[in-house]
């Protein structure tokens, strides 16, 4: 009987020792091998297939930390979390600004929603919490740490350093924020483009370009560089010939007046453009830009060879003054020019098109006939000022900035990814199906078990 006891004892004991094996080896795979199911109809629980590829070829750990608002923060969670699964190299962190306004000051950190993302000695800060923006931040991560944008300096050109109304420093450290390695470029001295140039800005030099700097720039941009080319009114006719001949954009000359301006005590001298056409660099753009004395742009929109986009417009009620000598800034009909102008440009290679004969000189073509397409991109715009300190910092003048030099140093590795959008899928009943459901819910469904309780009553008593 002892002997019989015991054996139960044991076999009691072994099998409560493999349930608990079994559990904890369970418990292991559930923590190690998580596993999800998004059962939505537009999955939007779920990432898009550039973004699982990004993150499934992560080279090395990437940190977030977000900072979203009251409001948002679940939904930060939510779709960090979403990342997290698809990659254990994608690790994240959420802080409450507002509690903690320390590591928003350590982060740079200048509204709701931001995302800082680190991956080594790099950073990059994503202004939202979408799906495409968070996506296109970690590519831009993984490369920063090698782009360096050198700016045009020594031709009157705004300080790249200065901090005072007409210089860039506010600009500079905007790109600062963004990863970026910003450097001043003396190319009268140099003559040449550095190796580690992953784009050049030319801040609507104030003097005309000597031909040795031309040539650089030129060699720089066919051989696939990536300029961002600023014009002002008053900027010299050789500049200006140089855009036309080089990347088939014209700059006449005159200002942009808009009389619908509301902004700088609603100076008409200051276009508002709420217009973008589509195009790489403002597509899901949707905040509205100042462009402070502004020249027109006219972009010779067939040009083999390349492809030249219009990005920015002025409003419909704007026009082009043509004569800036005068105080009277009225439209006159016969000389001044009807809106939208054009205010800023893309001009990027079509490789399909291949290499063919350039226009005629003086509608902004090559001179060089039959010369192959340039490899190059450019971002060109009809103003400089927007980018100053003054008025870098009105609506958003700045994001436009940075997204023109995100798009001109990694335009090949930037995604598109469409909003998911919830259908609508309404339920509609006609008015005899109404009624059975009526009859059925309020007068059968009671009544059913009004007799079905009765009856087993019935039979309870009965016994």
């Amino acid at each position: 009987m002892k002997r019989r006891n015991a054996l139960l004892t044991t076999n009691a004991l072994v099998s409560a020792a493999l349930v608990a094996a079994l559990l904890v080896g369970l418990n292991y795979l559930v923590t190690e091998h998580h596993v999800r199911w998004d059962l939505t109809a537009t999955r939007e629980h779920s990432l898009s297939p550039q973004t699982i590829k990004v993150l499934r070829t992560l080279p090395g750990p990437i940190q977030a930390v977000a900072f979203p608002g009251s409001d948002s923060t679940q939904t930060y969670r939510q779709l960090l979390a979403t990342y997290q699964y698809y990659s254990k190299d994608f690790q994240y962190r959420i802080v409450d600004p507002d509690r903690d306004p320390a590591q928003a000051q350590k982060f740079k950190v200048t509204s709701y929603g931001q995302i800082v993302l680190q991956h080594g000695a790099a950073s990059y800060t994503v202004d939202d919490g979408s799906e495409e923006a968070l996506t296109n931040g970690i590519l831009h991560v993984l490369a920063t740490s090698k782009k360096t944008v050198y700016v045009l300096q020594g031709e009157g050109e705004p300080g790249l350093d200065d901090f005072t109304r007409n210089g860039m420093g506010s600009a500079k450290q905007a790109l600062t924020n963004k990863g970026f390695d910003v450097k001043a470029l003396a190319l009268i001295q140099t003559g040449q483009i550095p190796a580690d140039a992953a784009a050049v800005i030319v801040p609507a030099p104030s003097t005309d370009l000597l031909p040795q700097e031309t040539a650089a720039l030129t060699r720089y941009y066919e051989g696939g560089g990536k300029l961002l080319l600023m014009v002002d009114p008053q900027t010299p006719a050789g500049v200006r010939a140089w855009l036309a001949t080089a990347f088939h954009v014209g700059a006449p000359g005159g200002v942009v007046i808009d009389p619908v301006s509301r902004l700088l005590g609603g100076d008409v001298r200051v276009p508002i453009a709420t217009q973008y056409p589509p195009s790489d660099i403002t597509q899901n753009f949707s905040l509205a830009t100042a462009f402070p004395l502004a020249t027109p742009l006219v972009p010779n929109v067939k040009t083999p060879g390349v492809t030249v986009t219009p990005m920015v417009k002025s409003s419909d009620a704007s026009y082009v003054k043509v004569n800036t000598a005068t105080e009277d800034l009225r439209f006159q009909r016969g000389t001044d020019v009807k809106g939208p102008a054009v205010l800023a440009v893309e001009v990027a290679p079509n490789p399909s098109s291949g290499s063919s004969t350039a226009p005629a000189p003086g509608r902004g073509a090559s001179p060089n006939k039959g010369a192959p397409a340039p490899k190059g991109s450019a971002a060109i715009f009809g103003n400089s000022a927007f980018i100053r300190n003054t008025y870098i910092g009105l609506v958003g003048n700045r994001d436009l900035f940075t997204s023109a030099v995100a798009w001109l140093t990694q335009s090949g590795d930037l995604v598109s990814i469409a909003p998911r959008a919830t259908p609508f899928d309404p339920f509609l009943i006609t008015g005899a199906q109404g009624r059975y459901l009526f009859v059925g819910s309020v007068i059968a469904l009671p009544l059913l078990l009004l007799v079905a309780g009765g009856s087993i009553y019935l039979q309870r008593r009965a016994l």
